[in-house]
């Protein structure tokens, strides 16, 4: 089961990471194949917004923005590569 989690955590950062553009929820459940599995909605939509929370809780910068200023509603979901990034080491001889 935690293999599971993992597996699912590192194929929506992965998701998110390599996007050009902000996914809808349902972009995402296509696209990660833990959540193309889940049996109803109510099933998804629990599991990515504990998904959601645990990155956050990472400190993985999941940023949420509007898809579309028409529609409102529908937030898109991407991981700002810049604040992703982990910065350069620079190592000096002791």
């Amino acid at each position: 089961m935690v293999a599971a989690k993992t597996e699912r955590l590192l194929n929506l950062v992965i998701c998110l990471l390599y996007t050009r553009r902000p996914l809808t929820r349902a972009q995402i459940r296509t696209s990660v194949a833990a959540y193309a599995a889940t049996t109803s909605d109510e099933a998804f939509e629990r599991m990515f917004e504990r998904d959601k929370e645990e990155l956050r809780e990472l400190g993985i910068p999941l940023v949420t923005e509007q898809i579309d200023t028409l529609f409102e509603d529908e937030p898109g979901y991407r991981i700002d590569r810049r604040e992703y990034a982990v910065p350069e080491l620079r190592l000096a001889p002791n």
